[in-house]
Parts: structure tokens; sequence; C-alpha cells
């Protein structure tokens, strides 16, 4: 490996990996950040201006982005989706156009995806995706913009772009709304019709390395309303604003469900 000068690992049209005297740079632009990693989570961290970093957990190592870089090689993810380079670069540039403090591999692996459900005008079922055809074998991948209805599934496992008003008009008449307020630090709201009752309810997960375990409780219709209102579009939340949801909304509720990644 070259120390002491600048290597380019691997170039992506004004995107670029590359190593100075033993550290890992990707040049977006103008713009440099510093690659830094803790392989025994593991994690990837990108260092931005200010000393902040964007942290990417359940990510790859820096030793494992050399070596594959040097062959023109692949890296195997732990949700076992594999990625040449160009996807790596590709992963990695999601990460800093989300900007967000903390974010799972998987989501930036949903999010790019999402992304290509738009570039190729999947938006019926006729023209959806399969997610292993784009080389995602991790089946619950799209899980979280199912349950914030970004996206619709077929029966045969492939994804397309809701269409606008689809899931909108006359939510009370149907059996069951469910919506992820935000899907980073996992909280949300729904109802679902029990015995000709609606049934309101807020959930909050807390989350571990992989796994969440979330408490869903019973709330009124006027909470559920007011969640509608403060919280009218997806967000990318802090562990602090989870808290204060659920401390609002879940603590103090009757307990509906809970466990380990058990939702409604």
């Amino acid at each position: 490996m070259e120390q002491g000068r600048e290597k380019i690992l691997v170039r992506d049209g004004d995107f670029l990996l590359k190593q100075s005297e033993g550290k890992f740079f990707i040049q977006d632009g103008e713009r440099s950040y510093e690659l830094l990693d803790y392989a025994f989570e593991p994690c990837l961290y990108i260092r931005k201006e200010g000393g902040f970093f964007i942290t990417i957990h359940n990510s790859f190592s820096l030793n494992e982005l050399c070596q594959a870089a040097e062959t023109n090689g692949k890296i195997t993810m732990i949700s076992g989706d594999v990625y040449d380079m160009k996807g790596i670069c590709m992963l990695l540039r999601k990460a800093l156009t989300l900007a967000m403090d903390s974010v799972d591999l998987t989501y930036l692996e949903a999010c790019c995806f999402l992304d290509h459900l738009k570039e190729c005008g999947a938006c019926s079922k006729e023209s959806a995706v399969l997610p292993a055809d784009w080389g995602i074998d991790n089946p619950n991948v799209m899980n979280s913009f199912l349950h914030s209805k970004k996206v619709s599934r077929t029966n045969d496992g492939r994804f397309y772009l809701k269409a606008p008003g689809e899931f909108s008009q006359g939510e009370e008449n149907t059996d069951r709304f469910f919506r992820v307020i935000s899907d980073q630090v996992r909280f949300g709201c729904g109802y679902r019709k029990v015995n000709d009752r609606i049934q309101y309810f807020a959930w909050h997960g807390v989350p571990s390395r992989n796994d969440d375990y979330i408490t869903t409780s019973e709330i009124s219709r006027t909470e559920f309303e007011r969640i509608r209102q403060e919280y009218p579009k997806d967000i990318s939340a802090d562990r602090e604003t989870a808290e204060l949801f659920r401390n609002q909304y879940v603590e103090g509720h009757p307990v509906i469900l809970e466990g380990w990644n058990r939702l409604l």
C-alpha cells in the first residue's frame, strides 16, 4: 500500500475514494471527508466539517474496502448483499446526501433502491422491480418504506412507487393504518379496527445493534390527531426526539404489544 502520497482507489464520476499517508478519504466534488472505522461493531464513520460524524452502522471495514479496491473486487455485507466498488460509492454518496448523524447500511440500501424505482419509472404492478434483480437479497430491506407507504409490493415480492392518493383517501374507512414517523430512531403511530371499533396506537423502538425492542400502546383519537399535526412528514429523529415521543404517547398508556421486532 502506498504511503506518503495520495492514491486514488476508485473514481466514480466526480466521486473519489482515495488514500493519503495511511488515511482514507472520499471526495464528492470539491469537498473531501475522512473515512474511519470501528471494525468490531462494525461501524464506518464519515468525518464532516466541524468535527461532526456520519455513523454508518453494520457497515464494512476500511481493510475490506482497501482489499476490494486493490483487486477491483466486491464486499459482502452483513445482510448478505454483495456490492462492487461502484455500488460502494453509491452507498457512501447516499449517506452524504441524507446527512443523518446515524444510519444503518440497510436503510442506505433501501434509499438507493427507492432511487432506482424512480429512475426506471416503476410506478405500477406491471413495472414493479424485484430487489434481487437489482442486487439486493435481503427480503426485508424495504419494510420501512412499506410501512410509511412510499412503496407498494406485489404478491411475488416486486416493488413499485405508491401512486399519488393510493392510500390517502378515506383512511379511516380502511381496517388499518400504519405510519413510520422516523425510521432511523424508530417510532410512529396508526390505527386498526378491532370488533368494529377503531383502536389508535403509538409505537416506539429501543434499538440494539441489529434489533429493536418495540412497545405499542393504545392512545386516544385526540392523541392520534395531535401526532399527525406535530409530525406532518417523515423526519430523521435523534434519540432525544424519540424519547420525548415515547414519554408523551407510549409511557403510561395501555400496552397492546411488546417484544423484539414485533409490530402490529
